[in-house]
């Protein structure tokens, strides 16, 4: 559905809700907020193919929304995330660094191994010695959803079949607008059971059988 018959939708199943009651401006508003916010919680919309920059040979770390328009996410599951001249990077945490290399802030430059994702910023266990391409996999949110001729989740065909998230969304709120509290708890109850449904059915399209092997013996902590 494109934005106008989802909005002519919501009005025939709302005959209450008319254009003096809540206009087509504020409508459009909430559609707006409603796709963003379910492609951020269904994580529907992913990089087709890996985002990149240029490592820098003074920074550890890099501000993934400066770098990767409309970023939301690493996309690390199954087997992607982040990779430094082509090979790809293992994932850790700040906890995991201080305990196993806890100068790691201070290391010399070199190759980087592992990555990690604080707030908006990707994170390297060292500075990289040489300005390589960095690729990183990523979960997007969708351009702006504001015009009446565009189809919700950046109008991706193989999402046609979740629209009717966005009329959940706006049940929900205008219940709310109109003053039925219980009913917008129903309603708001419906849109977060379909997005989460949405969610595991996508989780499908980008899945695949992931390669087990035995792990490694530990290696001492760096002092």
């Amino acid at each position: 559905m494109i934005r106008s018959e989802i909005r002519e939708t919501l009005r025939n199943e709302n005959p209450e809700v008319t254009d003096r009651v809540i206009t087509d401006t504020v409508l459009n508003d909430w559609m707006l907020r409603a796709d963003k916010e379910i492609c951020a919680i269904t994580r529907c919309i992913v990089s087709n193919t890996s985002q990149t920059f240029t490592a820098s040979t003074t920074l550890q770390y890099y501000d993934l929304e400066a770098e990767i328009t409309n970023f939301y996410d690493i996309d690390d599951l199954p087997g992607g995330g982040v990779y430094y001249n082509n090979v790809p990077l293992k994932k850790a945490t700040p906890a995991e660094m201080n305990l196993t290399r806890r100068k790691w802030k201070t290391a010399s430059a070199g190759t980087p191994k592992k990555w990690w994702r604080r707030g908006k910023y990707l994170w390297f266990d060292k500075v990289a010695d040489t300005a390589n391409e960095i690729a990183v996999d990523a979960i997007l949110v969708s351009n702006d959803f504001d015009a009446d001729a565009k189809s919700p989740y950046n109008s991706l065909s193989h999402l046609v079949p979740y629209h009717d998230g966005i009329l959940k969304y706006l049940q929900w709120r205008v219940k709310q607008k109109i003053g039925k509290p219980d009913e917008a708890k129903i309603a708001k109850d419906d849109y977060m059971a379909y997005t989460k449904w949405m969610k595991s059915e996508v989780a499908g399209y980008n899945n695949a059988a992931i390669l087990m092997r035995p792990r490694r013996a530990q290696y001492s902590p760096e002092i």
